[in-house]
């Protein structure tokens, strides 16, 4: 039975999730209030010189934000919590002094990384302006890793998706209302990120996760770094398989194309919350269960799991495909170019959400090279496809080079899992979704087609009539008893 761990998962990603969700919301605000105050020029070079930042945070996180989750877990449950604190003392240190270093270079070297790299002279400011963030950036990036290993999700919700994406939309809109625009946007980057790691360190502080470092646990050290090296490597090509796109459409192109493409790419891709809360509450119960041997619950509770994540986003996707020259029309009429790229991306989010959980299963059941593997080679088509198919294409051909990539990633992973645990997500109730999905998508087409509306209450009317044909036709083909205990659990969460 799965009983207890599905409502443990389910309780605490509800939380996740409704934190995501209105993370997301602010995030989609933000986007649309940038992109329509600025154009997709203007917002197209921060987004370009932020593409930077974050890569640069995968390199100073050393990816000890993630092989913090597998070493605080293990610790925790054993009770060496000395070795826990110290361990955590010893990963904030490191990476303060790794992106002090990384962001010096990037100030000395702005003209230098600008011209030769970017292939922008015009950028040079900019990335003097934002290299002290990628300090501040790195130590918010790898809080997720502490507080996931302990199992308390909350504080993390709290200050990345309810502090971090309030702050920086209401800072948003005060600084646009008196007329700084990316001067305005800057600022809006800093004062939220700023706060948001303050509030997480205050609680990780508070929590008693801070620890001595010392020669003793040098060992220790050493091991955390050895198992993080493959994911810090993973983690690097997961960016380049991820935003590759955006700076290779930034050399070849223009910044307006890099604005577009950002918007298409953010709205394709909004649906991750869904995979990402759940892989942030059940990570630490894919050790749990494999280290105890436990491989039929773990089995039906990624089956579970994935069923939900793949039925949030064929809803989106269908929604996507229906509206998708309306939903870019949101952000301004500029950015309607951007709607083929959008349905591409959001195909490629489809394939991701498929398959669900299976990266996490793989690196927590003690295989993280897999992730290094399959990242690689990914990483070489990828590459590779939007070397050819961006300057033939534009953005459309960065679009279709993601979805390839991001397909033959998740069946590589799903490949792997099954040769190892003979895993595989799907059950009959995978139909039910499908066959409700296609149905209401196919009303919905009719509907849409004989109805003239402006494209706001288009997107409302339609989105609307989807979810209720959608949810009445996933009820009348029966549910699964597993999703009737995540709706009471999600229930009692909410009414709770």
């Amino acid at each position: 039975m799965i009983d207890r761990e599905l409502k443990d998962i389910t309780k605490k990603s509800a939380f996740v999730f409704l934190g995501r969700i209105f993370g997301s919301i602010m995030g989609f605000f933000f986007s649309l209030i940038a992109a329509r105050l600025m154009g997709a020029a203007v917002y197209g070079q921060i987004v370009y010189v932020m593409t930077i930042i974050i890569l640069l945070t995968v390199i100073t996180k050393l990816g000890l934000s993630e092989g913090l989750v597998q070493n605080i877990s293990k610790l925790t449950t054993a009770g060496k919590l000395k070795r826990r604190n110290s361990l955590i003392s010893f990963s904030i240190l490191t990476v303060v002094i790794s992106s002090s270093f990384i962001a010096i270079f990037i100030f000395i070297f702005s003209d230098f990384i600008a011209l030769n790299i970017l292939n922008k002279s015009q950028l040079s400011n900019l990335l003097k302006i934002m290299s002290p963030f990628l300090i501040i950036f790195t130590l918010v990036e790898l809080s997720p890793g502490i507080y996931r290993g302990i199992k308390v999700i909350r504080h993390h919700v709290i200050g990345n998706s309810l502090i971090l994406t309030s702050l920086k939309l209401i800072s948003l809109i005060i600084t646009g209302y008196l007329g700084y625009r990316i001067n305005g946007l800057i600022f809006s980057y800093y004062i939220s990120f700023t706060f948001a790691l303050i509030y997480l360190y205050y609680k990780i502080y508070k929590l008693n996760l801070l620890g001595t470092i010392s020669k003793k646990e040098i060992s220790s050290y050493k091991n955390l770094l050895i198992f993080s090296y493959p994911l810090f490597m993973s983690g690097l090509l997961h960016f380049f398989i991820a935003r590759i796109d955006i700076f290779m459409i930034g050399y070849f192109l223009n910044s307006s194309d890099v604005g577009i493409y950002t918007i298409a790419l953010k709205v394709g891709t909004l649906i991750n919350f869904m995979l990402f809360s759940f892989n942030t509450i059940f990570a630490p119960n894919i050790a749990s269960l494999f280290y105890n041997n436990q491989l039929e619950k773990l089995k039906r509770l990624y089956q579970v799991i994935t069923k939900w994540i793949f039925t949030l986003n064929i809803f989106v996707f269908a929604l996507i495909l229906l509206l998708s020259k309306e939903i870019m029309t949101v952000f301004g009429s500029e950015f309607i170019i951007g709607s083929a790229a959008l349905i591409l991306i959001s195909i490629g989010q489809l394939f991701n959400a498929a398959v669900g959980t299976a990266g996490s299963v793989n690196v927590m059941t003690g295989y993280p090279k897999s992730e290094l593997y399959i990242s690689i080679i990914v990483f070489v088509l990828n590459i590779s496809l939007n070397y050819y198919l961006i300057p033939r294409y534009g953005i459309n051909g960065a679009a279709f080079a993601s979805l390839i990539s991001v397909s033959v990633m998740n069946l590589a992973r799903l490949s792997i899992l099954y040769l190892r645990l003979k895993f595989l997500p799907y059950t009959r109730g995978y139909l039910n979704v499908i066959y409700s999905a296609f149905a209401a998508y196919l009303i919905c087409f009719v509907i849409k087609k004989y109805i003239s509306l402006n494209y706001l209450i288009m997107i409302i009317t339609v989105g609307l009539i989807f979810l209720l044909i959608f949810t009445t036709l996933n009820y009348i083909f029966g549910l699964e008893e597993a999703d009737k205990m995540i709706f009471k659990a999600i229930k009692r969460k909410l009414l709770g």
